[in-house]
């Protein structure tokens, strides 16, 4: 190829999608009162507003217990919300005249959230200098939003969104040798991942305030699991997890480690050049019609 036939790539970064729902606590407890919401359903109405107020604050900020952890709202358009995060990382560093000195690294990850009521999505921007997985962040964020939360009696639940296919894909190389699939199921908030669900865990929610459901199929010690892809009961629970309604894992009878579907999360590509120039209503209008 000549010179002037060179063809210039434009580098790309990854970003994993997770679920949010805010699921209220039925056992409605007195200190919710305090907030001017005096039903369930005024609470509900509410809950994105609320999870709203919470990370639009001006001193909020994710917090790990294990990591020192920095993090700022960057950009807010309509239900959009773009943060960038980072995490302390000591960098060695050889000077001249052969000594070292240790400096404070902070590599960062852009994290956006689409608050919309009918998405409720969370984007994670892979960074392994900063984060090993973005499950990491996934969980810190639950946990930083979920403290505040707690006062209104919601529960804010985070699963990774994965192709349903993975879990099949598992079942298709694995012949006669599934011991065991769990379905670990978050009670819903969103009417639109619900709508083929063959398994009321609306009514459940609201008939036991069940916040999470684990539905357990096992086989008997010397059989396996018969798992026919045609089932509409199984499929409508496999599409609902994949959506993000909750995580799957498999136990086969050769490995002694379970199988989790959420170990292949959903992921988007955004060009990393937009990305670094801090253009956040350019950056905006690539997620807006991708975090759908």
């Amino acid at each position: 190829m000549s010179k002037d036939m060179q063809i210039h790539s434009t580098k790309q970064s990854s970003f994993e999608v997770f679920r949010y729902q805010l699921v209220i606590d039925k056992a409605f407890q007195s200190d919710a009162f305090q907030h001017q919401y005096h039903t369930q359903a005024e609470l509900k109405a509410a809950k994105n507003d609320i999870f709203k107020s919470i990370i639009s604050e001006n001193n909020f900020s994710f917090r790990s217990g294990n990591s020192d952890i920095t993090s700022k709202l960057m950009h807010q358009s309509g239900e959009m919300y773009y943060f960038k995060v980072g995490v302390k990382r000591n960098t060695r560093r050889y000077k001249k005249d052969f000594t070292e000195e240790i400096l404070d690294n902070y590599p960062n990850i852009i994290v956006a959230i689409n608050n919309n009521p009918q998405v409720q999505k969370i984007a994670i921007q892979t960074n392994a200098n900063a984060f090993q997985k973005t499950s990491i962040v996934a969980n810190f964020i639950k946990s930083s939003v979920q403290k505040f939360l707690k006062n209104y009696n919601i529960t804010f639940a985070v699963e990774a969104t994965f192709d349903s296919q993975q879990f099949w894909n598992i079942i298709r190389e694995y012949p006669k040798q599934v011991k065991q699939v769990t379905f670990n199921l978050i009670s819903p908030n969103m009417s639109n991942l619900t709508d083929s669900l063959e398994l009321d865990l609306r009514s459940l929610h609201g008939d036991t305030n069940t916040q999470k459901t684990k539905l357990e199929l096992n086989a008997e010690k010397d059989s396996y699991l018969t798992l026919d892809e045609n089932s509409s009961l199984v499929n409508s629970i496999v599409d609902y997890s994949a959506k993000g309604g909750g995580d799957i894992s498999v136990k086969v009878d050769t490995i002694k480690k379970k199988l989790h579907t959420a170990q292949s999360v959903k992921d988007f590509n955004v060009d990393e050049l937009l990305l670094r120039s801090d253009d956040w209503e350019a950056i905006d209008n690539a997620f807006r019609n991708i975090m759908i």
